[in-house]
């Protein structure tokens, strides 16, 4: 079968890393992957990389647009694909049903909706109409589009899967350490986003006050991986607070493994978006912990194991005990460590993800038969 893959990023997000690893894992002999993506994309010599062919889109294709439309169809009908999976792109999932192709979209995010009657009742026949399966990435995704109108049957759940963290050597190590300004001893916690308020890096600087005046001689230092919008205030607020000694901002990282290498907890703020996280998924193979928001898919991500801990949205005072808590108990850090790993290897592995992927593409292909 033939999967028109069509992604609206110019640069390397969440959503580019999940198609890459989709496309890694694969069974050639089953799946030929063609990706539409824009002209110019940071994905694409990701992708041809990996000897799967692209195509190049001069129409912005998120929305809806004629042009996007018209150059999707004209795609479609060339290279004779039998399904067209998209990624947050309007356009190719009108294109396909033009061509009578059957379609599939991901749902990525996870928002609490307001005026849900509104969007079922005008949006709803739409979102139907134009998606023969839809993917989503947790069951909070799942209700998400079940209350902008897609009936359950229709909905798949197929959480995040990420590629194991490779390990890291020791001069490698020390001297990331040493560019990061990481202290010997330091207990280190991450926190791997966005820079943005709906990732909460806020709650995990608050926290690191706290831990400050509830322990002192604490040695919890944090890393904050990514950029994004909110990177100034938060330098700012690091330095008002009287912490910035107690953190480093790392950028974007092309290879977070001496990140994930370095830290002890991996820590989830989130106050937006989240579904089945990658980042969590990606520290879980090193076998770290997991502290993290009830928010979105968090709670699903740590499920009943002791891979990890919740805290309320936005406590950083409950934030901040777990934190220490960890850090004076090494028994309970070795038991979560297993545990994380493990629940890696169970659930959110990317060849677990692409062999589930490949099962509703055959479902799609059986209902058109």
């Amino acid at each position: 079968m033939k999967i028109l893959h069509v992604i609206s990023d110019t640069n390397i997000g969440g959503a580019g890393i999940l198609l890459l690893n989709l496309l890694r894992h694969f069974d050639p002999s089953e799946v030929e992957s063609l990706v539409a993506l824009p002209r110019g994309s940071d994905l694409r010599p990701r992708i041809e990389a990996l000897s799967v062919r692209t195509v190049a889109l001069d129409a912005p294709c998120e929305r809806f647009s004629r042009t996007s439309i018209h150059e999707l169809s004209e795609i479609i009908r060339r290279e004779q694909v039998d399904i067209v999976h998209a990624n947050a792109a309007l356009s190719a999932r009108i294109a396909a049903k033009k061509q009578n192709i059957k379609t599939i979209h991901t749902r990525h995010c996870y928002y609490p909706l307001r005026g849900s009657l509104w969007k079922r009742c005008f949006l709803g026949p739409w979102n139907n109409a134009l998606s023969d399966l839809v993917i989503a990435t947790a069951e909070v995704a799942a209700e998400n589009l079940h209350s902008l109108g897609i009936p359950a049957e229709k909905i798949r759940v197929i959480p995040n899967g990420s590629l194991p963290v490779r390990e890291v050597g020791a001069e490698e190590l020390t001297n990331c350490r040493a560019l990061w300004k990481i202290p010997t001893n330091a207990f280190v916690v991450g926190l791997c986003a966005r820079l943005e308020p709906c990732k909460g890096q806020d709650v995990l600087l608050r926290a690191l006050q706290r831990m400050n005046k509830m322990k002192p001689h604490s040695r919890v230092f944090a890393l904050f991986i990514g950029t994004g919008s909110w990177e100034s205030e938060l330098k700012a607020m690091a330095k008002d607070l009287g912490i910035a000694n107690r953190v480093c901002f790392t950028g974007f990282l092309k290879d977070v493994a001496p990140a994930y290498r370095s830290m002890r907890v991996n820590v989830n703020c989130s106050r937006g978006t989240e579904t089945s996280c990658l980042a969590l998924s990606e520290g879980m193979s090193a076998g770290l912990p997991m502290v993290v928001s009830d928010y979105g898919g968090n709670p699903a991500m740590v499920g009943k194991s002791r891979a990890g801990i919740l805290f309320p949205l936005n406590d950083d005072e409950q934030l901040a005990r777990i934190l220490l808590q960890i850090e004076e108990d090494p028994a309970l850090e070795r038991s979560m460590q297993q545990a994380a790993y493990q629940r890696y290897a169970a659930h959110y592995t990317a060849r677990r993800m692409a062999e589930e992927t490949t099962r509703v593409y055959r479902e799609v292909l059986q209902e058109k038969r």
